[in-house]
Order: C-alpha cells, then structure tokens, then sequence
C-alpha cells in the first residue's frame, strides 16, 4: 500500500518501488493493483484511472485491506457493520457453550470475551466511532450479555 498526498508524489514513490522490487526479481502485477482517490470532496474522488509509465492502474471506490474495508469517503460504517455479522457468526458457532447449563457464568464470560468480543472489535483501534455506531455495538453486547446471563427467578417473579 502506497499512501500520498499529491498525484506526483505517488508517482514518484511508485515508480522507486517498481525499481527495488526488479532489483529482487520481482514485478508488481498490474491488474492486482488498485489506485483510490480518498477526498471530503466528491469531484476529486472520482479520479479516473491512474497511468504510470506503461502501467495503467483502475480507480476503485474501496477495496479490503488487511481485513479493513477501505473507501474513499473516510466512512467506516460498512466495515463496523461487517465486525458486528462476524461477532454474531462467532457467537451462533459457539452457542452451545454458552446456552450449556454446565458451564459457569465466568466461562461463560470468557468464551464471549475471547472467541466473540475479539472478533467484533479486531482493528478497531482505526475507527472512529459516531454515536449511531457505539449504540450497535452496546445493543450487541447487550444482546449476548443477556443470554449469557439470562433471566433470574427472584421471589417468584423473574427480573433480567
């Protein structure tokens, strides 16, 4: 990933990058190489594709990096959305345990924490968060929380 302020700069970077990797044999491959304009402003998002001496690389509006969903608006909305289906997945795969009578609320907890927490807020560390986006990822601890402790019978009447 190559990260630039200006065209020229990219440019210039790029093309050093094209001559370390011959040094070593290697040859950057066109068509897996993306080029993303990221802007506040939609006129100068929506570059056309990218030419560099005989290579031509296609604009794309996001792409996947390192597991992050990447896009041209600085939004990570997609992306947090995307954590909170896995960390569902994460829990159903695990349903079982946490639904077992045999196991302690404690283990339960751990289960939550380090095969269904970890997965929603993996590289969470980049996002910035908007209040919308907090809510759904309490609405969804809360959600798995509450199985996990369920509701308790008190003088005969049941409270969560």
């Amino acid at each position: 990933m190559i990260v630039a302020r200006t065209q020229i700069k990219l440019t210039e970077v790029y093309l050093d990058l094209e001559e370390e990797t011959s040094k070593l044999g290697m040859e950057i491959n066109e068509n897996k190489t993306k080029y993303m304009v990221t802007s506040t402003y939609e006129h100068r998002r929506n570059a056309g594709d990218l030419r560099i001496g005989n290579k031509t690389f296609k604009a794309v509006q996001s792409f996947q990096y390192l597991g992050n969903i990447i896009g041209n608006t600085n939004n990570n909305n997609i992306y947090i959305k995307e954590r909170i289906m896995m960390g569902n997945k994460a829990y159903y795969a695990n349903r079982q345990l946490v639904n077992s009578s045999l196991i302690s609320r404690n283990s339960k907890l751990q289960i939550y924490y380090t095969l269904v927490r970890a997965v929603v807020t993996y590289g969470s560390e980049s996002w910035t968060l908007t209040m919308e986006k907090e809510r759904a990822l309490a609405v969804f601890e809360r959600k798995i929380l509450w199985k996990i402790y369920g509701p308790v019978k008190e003088n005969k009447l049941w409270r969560i």
